[in-house]
């Protein structure tokens, strides 16, 4: 191949770069290549809209004479480095399925167990995986192991790996910066791994017997009555959509990104409900995130949460202002808030009522506590939280207030009658009184845009 000679002097990346900023995309296939960088060089033509090779689908690509070439994985040196496969066909339909029949034998062929390194082994977990778990997951799985667990890992042999390896490894990690849960995670997925290759691909390791670092969950809080009122009357001085927001993950308990992802058309005021259908999450791709519209985070939480009455009267006037049910709630525009948005706006109004900072999951929690102490049974309760079992509502959420417990105790108490109700602590008020503050909230409300 021939080089530009006025490019000469310039290094090949640089050279391609001004060839497409200058509009010579005939000259793109003369340029030199230095061995090992011809597949970072044709991706990076395809980002500038070089026409060297277009791209579609997953490493598929159009040649210049028309064809069309997928490439796979067909196999890893014990360093961990990729041997790549090759498929062509006349169009992008087949090439696709001559990949995938080549990926499908690939996962199918037998590997010598004394032979399998955990590289191996994590990518014949995710390709088993990928169609159970959820677009987030699988991309928090892929970070972990390309960030942590391979480049330390990768080359091992799983029948030499061992229980003491991997407890050092785990201890660096939190010596290096990395919290204790973070660090326990690395390792759940890491013994995942280990014990999908001893069942599916008959390959036990002695890594299997670690003891990963003990974690106690910590002790989630809730907001007091008290809090909940002047956080209230805050967002009642002054409404906002974000305020409107809190209030009624406070009486619907939905998570951050649920409530990002509500569109007013999932607000049904005539049946009193609220229609959780999808969530928001930043979805990370490399070194890069994005964020994305999902379903929930299971079917459990694809849910109808009934609406209090005063919420879903002070829902009634934003409603009517925004007739396209396809708009967000928060934004009133087709696009939903960014999570971190609404924590920054929810932070400062936490600041601005004077009430210790929690985090926004604490709504959450608050939900679910005063829902128990007001007699809703657990297992209706885990439905509008969306939890797939019980226990996780009794065992996370469920956190009763020392004012309820007080109202329990008078309950059993064994004084005369005359005696206990005069010792008996008054009802907290409701989160959103029949006040004159009330009425002038929904005034407030009937003028926002």
């Amino acid at each position: 191949m021939t080089v530009l000679p006025e490019f000469s002097k310039i290094s090949c990346k640089l050279q391609i770069r001004m060839i497409v900023i200058l509009g010579f995309s005939a000259f793109v296939p003369t340029v030199s290549v230095k061995t090992g960088n011809a597949s970072k060089i044709r991706r990076q033509i395809h980002r500038q809209g070089g026409a060297y090779m277009p791209k579609r689908g997953e490493n598929i690509y159009k040649r210049k004479d028309g064809r069309w070439e997928g490439r796979y994985i067909r196999a890893r040196s014990p360093s961990g480095r990729a041997e790549y496969g090759y498929v062509y066909a006349g169009s992008y339909r087949e090439c696709r399925a001559k990949r995938q029949k080549c990926l499908d034998a690939c996962r199918e062929a037998p590997v010598a167990a004394s032979s399998l390194t955990l590289n191996q082994a994590a990518e014949r977990f995710l390709a088993d995986k990928q169609d159970d778990l959820k677009r987030s997951t699988l991309a928090r799985y892929t970070y972990v192991l390309e960030h942590y667990i391979l480049p330390v890992f990768g080359a091992v042999l799983l029948s030499q790996l061992t229980a003491n390896q991997i407890s050092e490894f785990l201890r660096r990690l939190q010596k290096n910066g990395l919290s204790r849960k973070s660090a326990r995670d690395v390792g759940v997925l890491l013994k995942s791994i280990l014990r999908y290759s001893a069942k599916k691909l008959d390959c036990p390791s002695p890594g299997m017997t670690v003891e990963l670092p003990a974690y106690r969950r910590k002790q989630i809080d809730i907001f007091y009555p008290d809090e909940i009122q002047r956080l209230a009357q805050m967002i009642m001085d002054e409404p906002t959509t974000t305020g409107i927001g809190i209030l009624l993950t406070l009486n619907t308990g939905l998570r951050l990104g649920e409530l990002c992802a509500l569109q007013y058309k999932d607000i049904d005021l005539r049946n009193g409900v609220v229609h959780v259908r999808k969530t928001v999450q930043r979805i990370r791709s490399g070194d890069r995130t994005s964020l994305m519209v999902l379903p929930p985070k299971s079917d459990s939480a694809r849910r109808t949460i009934p609406l209090p009455g005063d919420m879903a009267a002070l829902l009634q006037k934003l409603v009517q202002s925004h007739p396209n049910g396809e708009n967000y709630l928060l934004t009133g525009k087709n696009v939903p808030m960014e999570p971190r948005t609404m924590q920054y706006q929810y932070r400062a109004l936490l600041k601005a009522a004077g009430i210790p900072y929690r985090n926004f999951h604490t709504l959450r929690h608050t939900y679910a506590s005063r829902c128990v102490e007001r007699g809703i049974d657990v297992k209706s309760l885990s439905e509008m939280l969306g939890h797939a079992d019980v226990r996780t509502t009794l065992q996370v959420y469920v956190h009763s207030s020392l004012e309820h417990k007080m109202r329990v105790i008078q309950s059993i108490c064994f004084l005369a009658p005359a005696l206990a109700a005069e010792f008996a602590p008054s009802p907290s008020p409701s989160v959103f009184p029949e006040t004159l503050q009330y009425q002038q909230l929904l005034a407030a409300l009937s003028q926002m845009g």
